[in-house]
């Protein structure tokens, strides 16, 4: 981030200016923070009714005044601000008055750790690092947003790591689905590294090639690009018990295969990295071209060109009204119905003056991003929510889940405009939430143009000209594009996984039921953790960059202590295992993805959420922060030394190791 210093140089009036475009609320806040004084909230802080720009709808001439103040302040001493804590006065003002709900106690670290302010953003040695970090190899698969967490966490302490990415580059899943307006569906000042905010996004939701660029940012800023092996990939990893390591059989290229040795893997290849394409028969009669909207092929121009799209979820949703425009004609494959929600400035620029304001006004930005954060976390967590009592209409949950219902069926009908014939094939007979919530695109109203048609009814075969629905009706097509999503509940599937006693992660988990502690480690398989693991994924609001902090801060943690600690490796209790995940199971059966309606990628094939978390984001990221060596059985590669449970660790250390903790 830039900052300007030199606003003296400013007029008022260009100043102001500037300000006018910033949202108001927000620039209450930085008011309040810069100036240390509560006052203007106790005159103010009653015109912001929630954490979105249209629930704090400033009258005009208190705007002004607000701007004034902040122009007059920035023109006489900067922006300068002194450090907020979590124990002062002006802190505990500010929370009560960013959003419409009082924030608990238990969030307002996670605020800090929002705003850049809570020293838990990295993770550093007790005291000095110690020599035998050098003996503690670490290697990570996968270069998308959590692979790179994790790195930037082992660079800053000098453990030795390397990542290995299949890819050219880095950026996951951002590098490969480059399909036609593939973007993000979370806002996009708060889809970023806490620790590395981007304040100058050129959207409010930002497109793919935005969010890579970010990402190739950060490792260059990082350092961290020197410790990435490309077009590599990895067969199998296997653990050793003899000498507590990992050893990985891998590739790079068309080379030939090696092994490679780490004391630590850690698995960032997430749970949507694998392509779920229908096995229709015919594939190889189509004369035309087929892709998978993850496995875009470059070289396909959709220009007065028949295309048929097979699904209509996240993926379809944004490469339908991007491709409309071009096409001779869209046909849409539809197997079952989705919710579309509309979303205010979903498809906005963020102008020029905002981006000015939210660069080099600190203290704006980081109650812009917290208030951004506030409207996204758990947001619909109310309308997820089972009442057992509730004898409500059919397809909803809870009287919020009707309320939501009859708002989406009252938006998608406004969008169809002329074309409510289709209203009754577009509205799902499922409750919202049970399926991921699609931003709208332009989706509903891609289907006003006359060449635009949507069909109910599965892919069923290929043929010569086209592809058939399950009806049996031809649709002819020069293109047919595969937005049918990932083998989601079949995680880890890219590679063989063996752990102690020669186990593999297929015999505990089976085809699609996987389960790990936090999401993070499984019994059995001692220094292995998994990022975007079983049940981590956000159902209810809230980012993904979110998650892959708090996980990678856990587990850089924990390898932490193990070197401390003089460890050879550490495997989850099977206690502690099993407590959590029936925890997890009880918590689940609360929520709307748990019941036997709709179908949804969230669950295997028996039913189970196997996908999402059932808890809020405050309480997950306060679970990785609490969780310790003392919740797993740590092993040393002396023999004579045994077994040991975490708590039994420090008699056996040397006292200058244990003075440290």
């Amino acid at each position: 981030m830039t900052i300007r210093t030199a606003f003296k140089s400013m007029s008022v009036a260009e100043l102001t200016r500037k300000l006018a475009s910033a949202e108001t609320a927000s620039l209450l806040l930085a008011l309040v923070e810069m100036t240390g004084d509560t006052a203007p909230l106790d005159r103010w802080g009653k015109w912001i009714q929630g954490p979105t720009p249209i629930n704090a709808e400033f009258p005009t001439a208190e705007a002004e005044e607000i701007r004034a103040q902040v122009a007059d302040l920035l023109i006489e001493r900067g922006a300068q601000t002194e450090r907020l804590s979590e124990d002062s006065e002006r802190f505990r003002a500010l929370t009560a008055a960013a959003t419409d709900r009082v924030i608990p106690d238990a969030e307002k670290p996670l605020v800090l750790k929002e705003m850049g302010l809570l020293d838990e953003a990295f993770v550093d040695w007790s005291a000095v690092r110690p020599d035998r970090a050098d003996q503690f190899p670490v290697v990570i698969i996968g270069a998308g947003m959590s692979g790179i967490a994790t790195a930037i966490h082992l660079e800053r302490m000098g453990i030795p790591f390397v990542v290995l990415d299949k890819n050219d580059e880095v950026g996951g899943t951002w590098l490969v689905n480059t399909y036609p307006g593939c973007g993000v569906d979370i806002a996009s000042h708060y889809f970023s590294f806490s620790f590395a905010p981007k304040s100058d996004w050129s959207r409010y939701y930002a497109k793919q090639p935005e969010i890579l660029a970010y990402l190739k940012d950060i490792v260059r800023t990082f350092g961290i690009g020197e410790k990435i092996e490309f077009r590599t990939t990895v067969q199998s990893v296997s653990y050793e018990e003899a000498t507590q390591e990992w050893v990985l059989e891998i590739r790079t290229g068309d080379g030939p295969a090696r092994t490679m040795r780490a004391k630590v893997v850690v698995s960032g290849v997430g749970a949507l990295s694998t392509p779920s394409v229908p096995e229709l028969p015919g594939r190889g009669e189509f004369r035309g071209k087929v892709c998978h909207s993850a496995e875009w092929d470059p070289t396909i121009d959709v220009t007065g060109k028949k295309v048929v799209l097979v699904g209509n979820g996240a993926s379809a949703n944004q490469i339908g009204p991007a491709i409309a425009p071009d096409v001779e004609r869209l046909t849409v494959l539809q197997r079952s119905p989705q919710w579309v929600n509309g979303v205010t400035g979903y498809l906005d620029s963020v102008p020029e003056d905002e981006k000015w304001v939210l660069s080099n006004i600190p203290a704006y930005e980081r109650w812009f991003r917290v208030r951004t954060m506030l409207s996204m976390n758990d947001v619909m967590r109310p309308a997820a929510t089972v009442d057992k009592n509730w004898d409500g209409p059919e397809g909803t949950i809870n009287e919020a889940n009707e309320k939501l219902r009859e708002r989406l069926i009252g938006y998608m009908r406004s969008e169809l405009g002329e074309r409510q014939d289709l209203l009754d094939q577009m509205v799902p007979d499922f409750p919202p939430m049970m399926k991921r919530m699609l931003r709208d695109n332009g989706w509903c109203r891609m289907f006003r143009r006359p060449t635009v048609e949507l069909v109910t009814g599965a892919a069923s075969r290929f043929t010569e000209n086209g592809i058939v629905d399950e009806h049996g009706r031809e649709h002819e097509a020069d293109i047919i594009i595969f937005a049918t999503g990932f083998t989601a509940a079949r995680m880890l599937s890219s590679y063989e996984v063996v752990g102690r006693d020669g186990v593999s992660i297929r015999d505990v988990w089976g085809e699609e039921d996987p389960r790990a502690y936090l999401g993070l480690t499984v019994t059995g398989f001692p220094n292995l953790f998994i990022l975007y693991g079983p049940n981590t994924n956000i159902g209810v609001g809230g980012s993904i960059f979110f998650q892959a902090e708090a996980q990678s801060t856990c587990i850089a943690r924990l390898i932490r202590d193990m070197i401390e600690r003089g460890a050879s490796s550490a495997e989850v209790r099977q206690d502690v295992f099993e407590d959590y995940n029936r925890r997890l199971d009880q918590e689940m059966e609360t929520l709307i993805w748990s019941l036997p309606v709709g179908t949804t990628w969230y669950r295997n094939s028996k039913g189970r959420v196997t996908a999402n978390m059932p808890w809020t984001s405050a309480d997950y990221w306060n679970m990785t922060r609490s969780t310790s060596l003392d919740d797993f059985v740590v092993r040393y590669h002396d023999d004579e030394r045994g077994t040991a449970h975490a708590d039994d660790i420090y008699r056996e250390l040397d006292s200058d190791v244990a003075r440290t903790h």
